[in-house]
């Protein structure tokens, strides 16, 4: 499948343009789903704006994970072909992933389970609820 990730208010705490607070369980459950063979695909706001927020957003992505997860190789991210805008997520239905062989995981998703941040004070994608419903719906069936 292809997993199109945002990042403010999904990786991270919303508090654009910095990099909010990290969404703890979320890297964990990026790379089970890299591991299960899905491409993980950057779908950002951040692509709109000619500053360096994007770059830095891609920074985190690619060396947080060593940081935080003590790994020594590299933590694949594609950055969509979308460079000057971000595609709209589909809602939060497993029917609907599985028809179009993709998942949206984006705080702006319909239906997708939320907690509330710390830092932001608003609404976060719930990671811990997502790793669930993946194990549930057997994406990571293809674990090797």
């Amino acid at each position: 499948m292809r997993i199109y990730l945002d990042f403010d208010g999904t990786v991270v705490e919303h508090t654009y343009p910095l990099i909010g607070r990290y969404n703890a369980g979320c890297l964990e459950v990026i790379i089970k789903l890299q591991e299960a063979g899905h491409e993980i695909i950057l779908n950002t706001m951040r692509v709109k704006f000619n500053n360096d927020t994007l770059e830095k957003a891609i920074d985190w992505l690619t060396t947080a994970h060593a940081f935080l997860l003590d790994k020594k190789d590299t933590f694949v991210v594609k950055l969509g072909g979308h460079t000057k805008s971000k595609l709209s997520p589909l809602n939060w239905d497993w029917q609907l992933h599985k028809e179009k062989n993709c998942i949206y995981i984006d705080d702006i998703c319909p239906g997708i389970p939320l907690k509330r941040a710390i830092e932001s004070y608003g609404w976060m994608v719930d990671w811990a609820m997502l790793d669930n419903e993946f194990q549930e719906n057997e994406i990571y069936s293809d674990l090797r």
